[in-house]
């Protein structure tokens, strides 16, 4: 057993359809909304699709932003380093991921339950951010915090950034034997989401970069050839 522990960035998703787009649910085995119901959460304003004027409206931000960076793209591709803004795979879970965004899926008791707030961008401070260890020597996986002197705003950042002394935390651990299995979801950019399902029935929908995804599954799945296969969406 490798003696290595991997570690990558890592958080809830959000949506990317433009009815649930910068949004997320969070559930009970019966879809109703637990955010009020997980100890020590920050509160944030409740859950809602968007409706056809919502939508139109981040269609034609979306439109109008792509414009704005249409000289940056093409400049970056002359240069060689090619910045087009990054595709969505194919919608597999339509009422998971355009009627409604679940990032956790969990029972009363369900470990998904257990995960640490920190991992919801929209509660934290924009300074922090959050990584996923998976560590072989002790077969546990861990969610660790930390304030990242690269980040400029909540929006911006820069490189040779570095931790902040003193700041990193340890969050949430769970052996590794709690993860039933972790699959890739094709409908997010450039298939950076993914799903990791506990032994319990709970799960949580997680993103990091496209290689970290892969990377993560490869490692969580029941089979790691799961992360370059055709996978199935979870079910409500």
């Amino acid at each position: 057993m490798s003696e290595e522990r991997e570690r990558y960035r890592v958080e809830f998703a959000s949506g990317t359809a433009a009815s649930v787009a910068e949004r997320r649910s969070y559930r009970d085995l019966e879809r109703n909304d637990i955010e009020r119901d997980l100890p020590g959460w920050p509160t944030r304003p409740a859950f809602g699709a968007r409706g056809f004027f919502g939508k139109l409206g981040v269609h034609v931000l979306s439109a109008t932003t792509g414009l704005l960076m249409l000289p940056l793209y093409i400049l970056a591709d002359a240069l060689g380093s090619p910045a087009a803004p990054e595709e969505r795979g194919k919608l597999e879970d339509r009422e998971n991921e355009v009627d409604d965004f679940p990032v956790m899926w969990a029972g009363v008791g369900g470990t998904a339950r257990t995960l640490p707030w920190q991992l919801d961008p929209s509660r934290r401070s924009w300074r922090t951010v959050t990584d996923i260890e998976l560590a072989e020597p002790d077969g546990l996986i861990r969610i660790l915090s930390y304030e990242d002197t690269a980040r400029g705003s909540r929006f911006l950042s820069w490189g040779g950034g570095e931790k902040t002394p003193g700041s990193e935390a340890v969050l949430w651990s769970v052996p590794r034997e709690e993860i039933a299995d972790a699959e890739i979801r094709r409908f997010s950019k450039a298939e950076s989401d993914f799903t990791v399902f506990f032994r319990d029935g709970s799960w949580a929908r997680l993103t990091s970069s496209p290689s970290g995804a892969r990377r993560i599954v490869a490692l969580l799945s029941r089979n790691p050839l799961d992360a370059d296969s055709g996978l199935t969406a979870p079910q409500a």
